[in-house]
């Protein structure tokens, strides 16, 4: 099975400057505005505060648009559900051998990891996130490359 295509933001892959452009451009324009990313109305309090929670951490990383809102509310409602299902285990650890009760922790824990994959909120993603920040700085403080780039150092 294919991986699944990332935004040039996050890729380590060698790509020239017009190839960078021209992705970054259609990806902006699909990615659409960044001006209305609030909680769907089905969520619950609980569910609305992990919500904002996201969207305020991820902020600053520019990477969420307005059609991300739905896949940061599913994210929002496993992250609940999960915390729910951890609080009837802690209050009667017998539960944890009910099947039904762990069917449903696992389908929830799986959602969570593939909104996680989605968002990029997996610790190694926000590690790739800044190493490739950091290469990219490092290439437009690089004299050399700038000379090589017909700019002025």
């Amino acid at each position: 099975m294919a991986r699944p295509t990332k935004s040039v933001k996050t890729m380590s892959k060698n790509l020239t400057k017009e190839e960078i452009q021209t992705r970054t451009d259609t990806e902006t324009k699909l990615r659409g505005a960044a001006d209305s990313i609030s909680p769907p109305e089905h969520l619950n309090a609980k569910q609305v505060k992990i919500f904002s929670y996201i969207v305020e951490e991820l902020e600053a990383s520019g990477i969420l648009g307005n059609l991300d809102v739905h896949i940061l509310g599913i994210c929002a409602t496993a992250i609940d559900r999960i915390q729910q299902i951890e609080i009837i285990i802690n209050k009667d650890f017998d539960k944890i051998f009910d099947k039904s009760l762990m069917s449903a922790k696992d389908k929830y824990t799986k959602e969570f990891f593939r909104c996680c994959n989605e968002l990029s909120l997996s610790p190694q993603s926000r590690a790739k996130l800044g190493t490739i920040n950091f290469q990219v700085k490092q290439k437009e403080d690089d004299p050399l490359l700038q000379v090589l780039a017909g700019g002025k150092k």
